[in-house]
């Protein structure tokens, strides 16, 4: 092949490179309403809840939630935001649909229990 040959075949590739780059991503990002309902809905499904009205308020509780850990500026104050959720949840559901709530598996295979034990500042161990 030749060089100038080369070099074309360079240039073009690096264009379609770049402009493939900056395309935008395919999937829109969702609503904080949308991200909400979604959390409430699996939610739901998971702990078979049928009363409408601690749909609602699961609903709300999510969305608060959702808004706070979109203005979160570190992973710090978003593990934080998550534990506060997770205590507002417990006082709203009853201990056996929040102790199933515990163990519901996260998508990466890890029980939520252990997620926020673990990134809690006060299981934290002290260092020596």
């Amino acid at each position: 092949m030749s060089r100038g040959l080369r070099i074309v075949i360079w240039l073009v590739l690096a264009m379609v490179g770049h402009v493939a780059y900056g395309q935008e991503s395919p999937v829109p990002r969702r609503t904080a309403e949308e991200r909400a309902m979604k959390q409430t809905e699996m939610l739901i499904r998971d702990l078979a809840i049928s009363d409408s009205v601690l749909r609602d308020t699961i609903y709300q509780v999510h969305l608060r939630y959702v808004r706070r850990r979109e203005q979160a500026r570190n992973r710090q104050e978003a593990v934080e935001c998550i534990n506060r959720l997770l205590a507002e949840l417990k006082c709203i559901l009853t201990p056996s649909q929040y102790e199933r709530l515990q163990s519901i598996p996260r998508r990466d295979g890890r029980v939520r229990r252990a997620e926020t034990d673990s990134l809690s500042p006060s299981a934290t161990p002290a260092t020596p």
